[in-house]
């Protein structure tokens, strides 16, 4: 893919998070996550897009950035209508991909800033 596919692919995630209404303190945490992980995620594919050669390097971690990115995203609208009861199951899946996987992000920002 390339990073206008990535971007495109991840509109909708932006848009969602700019119309949603505070509420739930806890919803709110795992929404600023997703924020700031889609702010980090653009800026990669910003600086990969003007450097080719850097771009193929991280190709695959790119990649790796973008289905966290998807599949935070996911457990976090799953976690917003899922009964009160079973929300602590998605939230213990969510605490694990922003412990394991979300992480990344930062650490492939980081890699290529230096």
């Amino acid at each position: 893919m390339e990073p206008r596919d990535y971007v495109t692919a991840n509109q909708h995630i932006v848009q969602h998070i700019k119309d949603r209404l505070p509420g739930d303190p806890k919803l709110d945490m795992y929404w600023g996550t997703l924020d700031y992980a889609t702010t980090r995620f653009n800026t990669i594919l910003l600086k990969l897009s003007q450097d080719r050669i850097l771009e193929q390097q991280h190709q695959n971690e790119v990649h790796e950035c973008f289905e966290a990115i998807q599949s935070f995203y996911r457990n976090v609208q799953r976690y917003d209508t899922w009964p009160r009861p079973f929300k602590f199951i998605m939230g213990m899946v969510l605490h694990g991909i922003g412990t394991r996987r979300i992480p990344k992000i930062k650490r492939l920002l980081e890699r290529i800033n230096n």
